[in-house]
């Protein structure tokens, strides 16, 4: 269910973009219909150049980010507040009565109503995407003190325009404004819904890390955009891919008003899948009671549910967007990771135990040197090692198997990096520990290893690694034709782990090995 949802949310982050700055951008067309033409290729353009921009990072506007933001929303709020000072009745709606009697009244239609009303609220499902960066308090006290309230009054503020002028339903925001301040507050719309696609962008790529972390992706290059913060990265592939996909959006859908059931569809999916497993987080990791779990998650329910119901009328109209591209990212989520399982059994039923090998090993000739020997495997010896000395009749002086674990946590402190083994005179285990948030690196997991051992000698080992090419074998059925098929490509297109552990190259030896599946 995780997975699905995590899915769902490369989906909302290739609509976000795409719906954000065409919506802002159509503000032109309130100030002159002269510019109806150009809302796409503009929209367009400023895509290209938020896209073109995330190799360089946030790092240097980034302190721009906050003040454009307190100013947008504080221009939006003021704008609100004018509109209700206006029309003070709007404010009526704030008793709930009226709401329940919409819905008494009308039924079935007033569920399908919450497909639109969901507009509203679907920016809340995107307050989490920086949370590594700020933190929770941060994101917290700027909700309830500027964004909540600002949001409020901007909403009141369009109804009681729509209420007086029914010519305004077109596009009641701006028509909140006077015709001057249009085109500023297109470039204001503009500044803040760019500032808002990069914080989904850049939870895009945080994901993208830890869903390759803990196994469900072939492995990406990643490239880390600060010093300072750790959790600003880049990866190009997915980068270029949102690209493409929101720019597609744009030109297929040409409109704000037509992405809306897409973009409704995605969040709403995302947010059910979240309630659900934060209520498994509370049985599992919080240990709370069932009832008080299972009250909450209701809860969160009798709204999720109806968001979803009302806009699942909108898949003939856009909204199969999301629920193709969730449904595509599952499925390679879910064969990689099954695929790559497979793999790991095979090569693992080659391994030897260790007191047989060092049996083996005791009349063999030795070179000077430590051989690093990379295993998924934390038991017995590895495939690749048997292999090495099979074909080579020698051992190095030191011989280290090495295995990344990947924790359930997104961060394992430096201290704690590395678990160092001696199973024989010669021969040591060595286990680096990462969180699903960081990415392994060869000098760190040799640093660590001086500091838990200084009397091995690791200067300018040679690492050895199997290269495993894969082939079909009808008799397992360990996967689908089409998984096999889907497998098979990407592990083709995988980025190589010696460019993601930075293997040195002049020192790296890859061991090719048929493995059938």
């Amino acid at each position: 269910l995780g997975l699905f949802g995590a899915a769902a949310l490369y989906g909302d982050g290739a609509i976000t973009p795409a719906i954000s700055v065409i919506s802002a951008i159509e503000g032109l067309d309130v100030w002159t219909k002269a510019a109806h033409p150009w809302i796409v290729p503009l929209s367009v353009a400023i895509l290209l150049g938020l896209f073109a921009a995330q190799r360089r990072g946030t790092g240097r506007i980034g302190a721009l980010f906050g003040p454009i933001m307190v100013l947008w929303f504080a221009a939006i709020a003021i704008a609100g507040l004018v509109a209700i000072v206006k029309h003070p009745g709007v404010l009526i709606a704030l008793n709930p009565v009226y709401s329940w009697e919409f819905f008494l009244r009308n039924r079935w239609p007033s569920v399908l109503v919450m497909g639109a009303v969901v507009l509203c609220v679907t920016g809340v499902e995107a307050l989490y995407a920086d949370l590594a960066h700020f933190g929770r308090r941060p994101i917290t006290l700027a909700w309830y003190v500027i964004v909540f309230p600002a949001l409020a009054l901007n909403y009141f503020g369009q109804a009681a325009v729509a209420l007086t002028n029914p010519k305004t339903l077109e596009n009641p925001f701006f028509a909140l404004y006077p015709h001057w301040a249009i085109i500023p507050m297109v470039l204001l719309a503009t500044a803040a819904t760019v500032i808002a696609s990069q914080a989904l962008i850049t939870g895009v790529f945080s994901l993208t890390q830890q869903v390759v972390q803990l196994g469900y992706s072939p492995r990406f290059r990643v490239i880390h955009t600060s010093r300072h913060y750790v959790g600003q990265i880049y990866v190009p592939a997915v980068n270029v891919a949102l690209a493409i996909v929101c720019i597609f959006l744009v030109i297929t859908f040409r409109s704000s008003a037509a992405l809306g059931g897409a973009y409704g569809l995605a969040v709403t999916m995302t947010m059910l899948t979240t309630s659900i497993i934060y209520f498994a987080v509370t049985q599992q990791r919080w240990k709370w009671q069932l009832w008080a779990s299972g009250l909450l998650l209701v809860l969160f329910l009798s709204w999720d549910v109806p968001f979803l119901i009302g806009n699942l009328p909108k898949i003939s109209s856009g909204g199969w967007v999301p629920l193709v591209t969730a449904i595509m990212i599952f499925a390679l989520f879910t064969t990689w990771n099954r695929g790559r399982r497979k793999l790991m059994q095979s090569l693992s039923s080659h391994t030897l135990p260790v007191e047989l090998f060092a049996k083996e090993i005791q009349r063999t000739s030795t070179v000077s040197g430590t051989a690093f020997f990379l295993t998924p495997d934390p038991e017995g010896i590895p495939f690749v090692l048997q292999h090495q000395w099979l074909r080579t009749h020698i051992v190095y002086d030191t011989i280290v198997l090495l295995t990344v674990v990947t924790e359930s946590r997104p961060f394992v402190a430096p201290s704690h990096r590395v678990d160092i083994t001696q199973l024989t005179e010669r021969l040591y285990r060595v286990k680096a520990h990462y969180g699903f948030m960081q990415q392994p690196k060869i000098d760190q997991i040799l640093e660590a290893s001086k500091r838990v051992r200084p009397d091995l000698d690791l200067s300018k080992p040679t690492y050895f690694l199997a290269s495993p090419k894969i082939s079909r074998d009808k008799s397992r059925d360990a996967l689908w034709s089409w998984q096999w098929s889907l497998y098979r490509w990407m592990i083709r297109n995988a980025r190589p782990l010696t460019d993601s552990l930075g293997l040195p190259a002049n020192r790296t030896v890859e061991f090719g090995v048929d493995v059938p599946l």
